[in-house]
């Protein structure tokens, strides 16, 4: 499983997101936080923010000590819930 996440990481350092997606969708790997947080990781850097929401999410269903999962999670919820009143006002 290790090898699958070093590949996985190989991948989205050179730029190939969807090939590092597909090997951590794995079946193998459903219970790895390491492999939860990496794409997570992936979907925040695409801006893919509900993606990235389920991804840190489910890291920490796997593992609640994840501090940093926690982190991003907090910044994707503050994201999405901004509002900047000036856009709407003519």
């Amino acid at each position: 499983m290790k090898e699958l996440i070093f590949k996985a990481q190989q991948l989205r350092d050179q730029g190939d997101f969807q090939e590092a997606l597909k090997l951590l969708d794995q079946p193998s790997l459903k219970e790895d936080a390491e492999a939860a947080f990496l794409a997570g990781e992936i979907h925040y850097n695409n801006q893919n923010w509900g993606a990235a929401l389920n991804s840190f999410r489910h890291c920490l269903q796997i593992d609640p000590a994840q501090t940093a999962a926690q982190t991003y999670v907090d910044l994707i919820l503050n994201i999405l819930e901004f509002f900047h009143t000036d856009q709407f006002n003519p």
